[in-house]
């Protein structure tokens, strides 16, 4: 009888998928559900702490019940069903990593049906277009219309104001952060590799305010390393083959660059050069043009609504939002903190230890040679270096160009593509010196890709780094009436009058003006 493994059928495959997607999704959203019940008063300090406690607790209960369940199944199962065992927990831990700030958002929010920010700021143009939008009006095509279609359907499903269903849609797109980026990396990596690397490089992406730009990011990379991949190896493909998937990655492509196309901007340069350079020319080039074509026309097809506004000539940005981050010294891209209150200390950047370099940028920098000393011809460090270093170039270049122009044309969201790569690529190659190391000395044989712990145990480590890091990102956010700090978005939320002219359960205590004659707490 032969023992050889089968290699598992493309439905097998569709459904494994399916599987990791309702674990990472169900834990997300079952995370946020069981925090509803922690009843305190986030305006009060002791009522965050509590909080925040309340929740690290229910993560370390779900944690925990979820590690000893895959060690148990390691020990029980046969090798041959581990596999599965494997992808449901890793698919699982990425949905709480995020699931636990949602809950966080959650609880900050408690006792107000407004969303961060109470729909100020960007958000005050973004829901006058939904607006106009949904009442059959023509709106400017420069901005990515998905974030319209969404707000404007949930509003209307849920029968409630626009700026209300904002909320809702903040804490979903918090959740789904965890789950967005792993199922985005299972695309090229193994699953616990996509937990490890791809989930953790994602925490400081996160941005429970305006959810959807981030959560592109993390989806987009992913998705590129995936396409240089396919581009690569097109002169192993039929021609069908090759139309199927260039009509597949143009599609994902452009639903990215409906939700926000920013990111696209600052990685296509290099991506067209390491596509350009990488492809299989002499011996596939028909099929190279057609799986580029195909993914060129299906991506217009999908993403014209947007595109053509971008080419119009009054598309492009013209941005002259100068704040904190336009100030800084422009090659520090150690800590991404987007355009919200500068609540970063006295000295920013921080003072480095090495010329004035901190160990997080040497680590960083460690890490990338590490991964091109050991795999600087795989697909995942080319398109990671080709997005990067596509991000570095014009990041300088238009930020030299700042004083002639007096323009900022959104130069520092570059400082979040460069810091993403360079992490995923550090811990690509960590992982990459791990496994070269388990295979010098013998602890796994050259067939073997488990690692010889229980992975339940090996989550251990991430569990705690998502715990805290979850803990630190909820705690920043919580209601805080300083302007100067990322709280004040919770903080308005309470303080600010509903639609109907009510205030908040705890908003009148804390300087909300009522504008209706009954002021009944939620």
């Amino acid at each position: 009888m032969s023992t050889a493994r089968q290699r598992p059928t493309f439905r097998s495959r569709l459904a494994g998928i399916g599987v990791e997607a309702l674990v990472s999704i169900g834990a997300a959203f079952g995370f946020l559900a069981w925090s509803k019940d922690i009843n305190v008063d986030p305006l009060d300090r002791k009522g965050q702490v509590s909080g925040l406690a309340a929740l690290q607790l229910r993560f370390a209960v779900l944690a925990g019940v979820l590690v000893v369940a895959m060690v148990l199944t390691h020990r029980l199962l046969a090798p041959a069903h581990r596999p599965y065992v494997v992808r449901a927990g890793c698919a699982a831990v990425a949905g709480l990593a995020t699931g636990l700030v949602a809950g966080g958002i959650g609880v900050a929010l408690r006792g107000t049906q407004l969303p961060l920010w109470a729909g100020g700021g960007d958000y005050q143009w973004i829901l006058e277009w939904t607006a106009a939008l949904w009442s059959g009006q023509e709106i400017s095509d420069h901005y990515p219309p998905a974030v319209f279609w969404t707000i404007g359907a949930w509003a209307r499903l849920t029968d409630q104001p626009h700026v209300l269903a904002l909320k809702d849609l903040q804490l979903a797109g918090t959740a789904l952060f965890g789950p967005a980026a792993y199922l985005a990396w299972r695309l090229v990596l193994r699953p616990l590799w996509a937990v490890t690397v791809g989930v953790l490089a994602m925490l400081p992406m996160i941005e429970p305010v305006k959810p959807y730009p981030q959560i592109t990011l993390v989806m987009l990379i992913p998705v590129l390393v995936k396409f240089l991949s396919t581009v690569r190896r097109a002169d192993r493909m039929t021609a069908r083959l090759a139309l199927l998937a260039g009509t597949l990655a143009g599609v994902g492509l452009g639903l990215l660059f409906l939700l926000y196309s920013g990111w696209f901007v600052w990685c296509a340069g290099g991506m067209l050069v390491a596509v350009a350079l990488t492809a299989p020319w002499r011996t596939g080039w028909r099929l190279v043009l057609l799986l580029g074509g195909a993914t060129v026309v299906s991506f217009v097809l999908v993403g014209w609504v947007h595109l053509r506004g971008l080419l119009a000539p009054t598309g492009g940005t013209s941005d002259d939002y100068f704040y904190f981050d336009t100030d800084t010294e422009p090659a520090y891209i150690a800590m991404w903190r987007n355009d919200r209150p500068a609540d970063v200390g006295p000295v920013w950047p921080p003072v480095g230890e090495l010329g004035g370099v901190g160990l997080f940028t040497l680590l960083l920098a460690a890490g990338l040679g590490l991964a091109l000393a050991l795999a600087w011809r795989r697909s995942i460090v080319i398109a990671l270096g080709a997005c990067a270093a596509s991000a570095w170039f014009l990041r300088m270049w238009l930020a030299s160009e700042q004083w002639e122009t007096q323009t900022v044309r959104l130069y520092p969201r570059t400082t979040a593509v460069v810091l993403y790569c360079l992490l995923i690529l550090t811990g690509f190659g960590v992982l990459l010196a791990v496994q070269r190391w388990r295979g010098r000395t013998g602890t796994a044989g050259p067939a073997s890709r488990e690692p010889t712990a229980p992975v339940g145990l090996l989550l251990v480590p991430l569990l705690f780094v998502l715990a805290s890091a979850g803990s630190a990102t909820v705690d920043r956010y919580m209601p805080d009436e300083r302007t100067n700090h990322a709280g004040y978005f919770a903080w308005i939320a309470h303080t600010t009058p509903y639609p109907d002219g009510r205030c908040s359960r705890w908003g009148v205590a804390h300087g909300c003006q009522p504008t209706a004659d009954r002021v009944p707490a939620d």
